[in-house]
């Protein structure tokens, strides 16, 4: 007759595969950043490769946004936790962008910068990209629901 149609389908493809590796390049490229800049006073931060690795980092981070915009479909059954993990990342890669303008050495007007905010930004970053690897994980195993997963803020929305 027919084959019954499952109700949770695994999402499977490139474009998942993709998302999980820039969650795990994403989560290095921050921890390899953060350990370069930890013995450096703020003024010493005006160089062209930390501008590089910020705008690196905003680049992986837009990526990922845009795999996850691929990966929405409205009736699908992960739509809400892919929702959420889009609400996520959203502007997240403006810190980077901004970090990386005001540390530009070519630039006349510098700011230092605050290294406990932005470390705290950094981390605030890393928590939101291990939620989202793990509604990844949880959308490629085929479980469509992330109501146990920790949000990362209290603030953030995804609805």
């Amino acid at each position: 007759m027919g084959s019954k149609l499952k109700l949770a389908e695994p999402v499977v493809g490139s474009q998942i595969d993709r998302a999980r590796e820039l969650c795990s390049t994403i989560q290095m490229t921050i921890k390899d950043f953060q350990t370069e800049i930890y013995y450096l006073d703020s003024n010493q931060l005006f160089k062209e490769d930390f501008v590089n690795q910020l705008l690196a980092i905003a680049n992986y981070l837009d990526e990922l946004n845009h795999l996850i915009l691929n990966l929405i479909k409205p009736k699908d059954i992960y739509y809400e936790s892919l929702r959420s993990a889009l609400a996520a990342i959203n502007s997240t890669s403006n810190i980077f962008i901004v970090t990386a303008h005001y540390l530009n050495p070519q630039f006349e007007y510098k700011r230092l910068l605050n290294r406990n905010t932005f470390s705290l930004e950094l981390s605030l970053v890393v928590k939101k990209i291990d939620f989202i690897r793990k509604i990844l994980e949880r959308t490629s195993a085929g479980r469509p629901s992330s109501r146990n997963i920790p949000r990362p803020v209290l603030k953030f929305r995804s609805r």
